[in-house]
């Protein structure tokens, strides 16, 4: 089964006029190293890519979460470099993960549902079969798990990226979540 999905932002033309007209500057090596502008990564971006990586995270989406996290310790990076502290980040990560987490809750019992009933009509000896029933009960396992720990293990993948990537995080204790 092939599954096509197209995401859509709406741009408004004085976004568009803004960046055209703007004259790009390198700020630093680790924007040139990541190819974001500062001026482009705010917190609305952080919490679009956070409740994306929740998402791919509760669907079992391995790859695509790894990627979101990517983008988000990229985004993270550079909104450190910027001037911001790391609290700043956590805040935005986990407000937005805390207002997505009911709709990934309501996506993933979809998604469940339409599994279980592939398995129903599918030989159980195959190994597609074996497979879609790894996904539903990865998918599953989300379920039980309370959204702290998931805001946590996200929040860690980010700044170990971030760190990884050059962003400096100062004093931050990973085992207590918090900077120093």
């Amino acid at each position: 089964m092939m599954c096509i999905v197209i995401t859509l932002s709406y741009v408004s033309e004085s976004d568009v006029q803004t960046k055209i007209d703007r004259p790009k500057q390198k700020i630093s090596s680790l924007d040139e190293l990541l190819g974001v502008e500062p001026d482009t990564v705010d917190i609305p971006k952080i919490k679009s890519l956070a409740s994306s990586a929740l998402t791919f995270l509760m669907l079992g989406k391995k790859e695509s979460y790894v990627h979101e996290i990517s983008l988000l310790a990229d985004a993270c990076a550079v909104y450190l470099e910027i001037g911001h502290t790391v609290d700043d980040v956590m805040r935005a990560i986990k407000s937005s993960m805390a207002a997505q987490h009911e709709k990934a809750l309501n996506k993933i019992t979809s998604e469940i549902g339409m599994k279980q009933f592939q398995l129903n009509c599918s030989n159980p000896h195959t190994l597609a079969t074996q497979n879609l029933n790894r996904q539903v009960q990865i998918m599953k396992s989300y379920l039980a798990v309370p959204l702290d720990n998931i805001i946590e293990g996200v929040i860690t993948d980010t700044l170990v990226q971030a760190s990884i990537k050059g962003a400096e995080l100062g004093q931050f204790d990973f085992l207590n979540m918090k900077s120093l």
